[in-house]
């Protein structure tokens, strides 16, 4: 191989399937380059197969077309803050293409390679770094009204928080209230730990619970723009807090089930060493 990233390369994922499986097609036409540039190292290409070459220019009109206008037109939609500069990287990928389009049609030694170089290079600055920026972006859009549905509710499903979780958005908080002794069992990454010495034992008493979360609760360290997902064991806890939090007009709803729910789903849990938790700060 000509570089031996061809084949092992990791594209990233971008978060959009549609656009994921593009990327993933990009890569495809280098691999075929590749292949053709290491017959060309000790001689020139017959007329056949720079025909396999010019073949890829059509795929690759109809992926610029296509693929940059959705990119577009989702970045416009969701007002993206940085739509203007995709814009103009992808105006400055579809000139170098007709440059090199060019070099190929004139059958200039070196061409086929210069076509590989440019795409690799493509999918290294381009995808790799550039697109790579909205990811989450357009899925937080997409998932905001189920957080909003949740909030207004009070509660949110396992399975609604694990797509919170993996866009991990500034706005959202989860807030772990167990003690530091179940915290040994496992924690939903990105939480914040928030522990209360008190662990409800008695579900028909819940006045220590509740004297444990006022005691430690002070309302000037929290958001009030922020989003709280109020994480216990199985739920009572957690709704205890959300109630004295409310009275505050801070926004939050309660984990469903607790954590029980979430690892009778076999949803992925961390350990408390994990680098994604740390203590409860006030937010900045």
């Amino acid at each position: 191989m000509t570089d031996p990233l061809v084949t092992d390369w990791t594209i990233v994922d971008v978060g959009v399937e549609r656009f994921n499986n593009d990327h993933q097609r990009l890569l495809f036409y280098v691999i075929e380059l590749d292949r053709l540039s290491q017959r060309f190292q000790q001689r020139e290409p017959f007329e056949d197969e720079w025909d396999q070459v010019d073949a890829l220019f059509p795929r690759l009109d109809r992926y610029t077309q296509e693929h940059f206008l959705a990119e577009e037109t989702l970045m416009s939609q969701y007002a993206y803050s940085h739509l203007d500069e995709h814009v103009a990287q992808h105006q400055q990928l579809i000139q170098h293409l007709d440059r090199v389009r060019e070099d190929v049609a004139a059958r200039r030694t070196g061409s086929i390679a210069q076509l590989e170089s440019f795409l690799l290079d493509w999918l290294r600055n381009h995808i790799n770094r550039n697109d790579r920026k909205y990811r989450g972006c357009f899925q937080w859009a997409e998932n905001r009204e189920i957080l909003e549905k949740a909030l207004f509710n009070e509660m949110i499903s396992a399975r609604q928080l694990l797509r919170i979780v993996d866009l991990a958005p500034p706005e959202v908080v989860l807030l772990d209230l167990r003690t530091e002794t179940e915290y040994q069992e496992g924690i939903i990454s990105g939480s914040r730990l928030y522990p209360c010495d008190h662990n409800l034992l008695d579900r028909q008493d819940t006045e220590p619970f509740r004297r444990c979360f006022e005691a430690t609760f002070t309302p000037e360290l929290f958001h009030p723009d922020h989003w709280y997902v109020l994480i216990c064991r199985s739920g009572p806890r957690a709704a205890i807090a959300l109630e004295i939090m409310q009275q505050h007009n801070l926004k939050g709803c309660e984990l469903i089930g607790g954590i029980q729910e979430w690892t009778r789903q076999g949803l992925p849990m961390v350990t408390i060493d994990h680098p994604s938790l740390r203590r409860f700060l006030p937010a900045t």
